[in-house]
């Protein structure tokens, strides 16, 4: 039996196929023969060129898109090259630009005479430089990037948190400024500057001999002779705290400015205003009068700071008068 399947097996390895190939009439036919072996082995090399020629052709095509993406990457980097200069230009610009703001922003505290701790700190110094201090973490993960687009974008980012800082410095500084220049507004328009009332002086701030008793006795206003009836206005912005008749000053008003200023207004004819009232400087009050113990039409006005009494011709400004 064995002898049997050894004899078939040889049959079929020596086995053989005949090709013929049959031309016209005219013609002898043709015919060959391929032995199964030499088949085999052609097919075998037939599929090994064809993996190999794919292989060649997966590899071509394979290069041909990584040149292709190599070519994509670096138009792209180009074009971000162009940006960051373009970037980098404009970041230049407004650091100039933020310079002269801070140049300007010290002149401004100067001017205001600032005092605060910010402009102690800003006023006669530099702007600060960009970057990081040697030796700190972020400036040591510089010295790690690699050249090129990363440490330019790291650069810009550098430069970038400076100018925001430098800006956020002249912005509290600047909001200083105009807290302090606010204030100073409301304490301008608090601080009893102008003529009460048209006229002439009669008596003067200091001592003096009483026109009644004749007794010499500290004066603690001004008294201003005028018409009878001529306006009285309020010499700066505040509230009025008193509208009354007393027995002395007569018809009296008391107007509280804020700021330590409080200032009175005697001797009226009328009142124009009521307490409690917010009155504005110019805004009329009363009017002259000879009311309480006076010798003719007069106003008596006085100004007092933090309840001390004040010469008020220290702070008149116009010249009306």
């Amino acid at each position: 039996m064995a002898f049997l399947k050894k004899t078939m097996k040889t049959i079929a390895s020596n086995q053989s196929y005949s090709v013929i190939i049959v031309s016209d009439a005219k013609s002898t036919n043709k015919e060959f023969s391929v032995s199964a072996k030499f088949l085999k082995s052609a097919v075998l090399a037939f599929s090994f060129l064809i993996v190999f020629f794919g292989f060649i052709i997966f590899q071509y095509l394979t290069m041909t898109l990584d040149k292709q993406k190599m070519k994509s990457l670096e138009l792209e980097n180009k074009d971000k090259q162009q940006k960051i200069s373009s970037l980098s230009s404009t970041i230049e610009d407004l650091n100039h630009r933020l310079k002269n703001m801070e140049t300007y922003k010290e002149r401004i505290m100067v001017a205001t005479g600032l005092t605060s701790p910010l402009a102690l700190k800003e006023v006669g110094s530099g702007g600060p430089e960009f970057g990081n201090p040697p030796g700190s973490d972020f400036s040591m993960a510089q010295k790690t990037l690699p050249n090129g687009i990363n440490g330019q974008q790291q650069n810009l980012l550098s430069k970038t948190n400076g100018i925001k800082e430098n800006a956020k410095q002249i912005e509290d500084s600047l909001k200083s400024v105009e807290s302090m220049v606010n204030q100073q507004k409301l304490q301008l328009a608090a601080t009893p500057v102008i003529w009460p009332t048209r006229g002439y002086l009669s008596g003067v701030f200091g001592n003096r001999v009483h026109p009644f008793t004749g007794r010499l006795e500290f004066h603690y206003g001004l008294d201003i002779a005028t018409q009878l009836g001529n306006k009285v206005i309020a010499t700066a912005d505040g509230v009025v705290l008193v509208a009354e008749r007393r027995d002395y000053i007569g018809n009296v008003i008391i107007i509280d400015h804020g700021f330590g200023y409080v200032t009175h207004f005697g001797h009226l004819s009328g009142f124009n205003v009521k307490e409690g009232q917010r009155v504005k400087r110019y805004d009329v009050i009363g009017t002259v009068g000879t009311t309480g113990r006076s010798s003719g039409p007069h106003l008596h006005y006085e100004v007092r700071y933090y309840d001390k009494p004040m010469n008020p011709a220290d702070f008149i400004l116009d010249t009306q008068n």
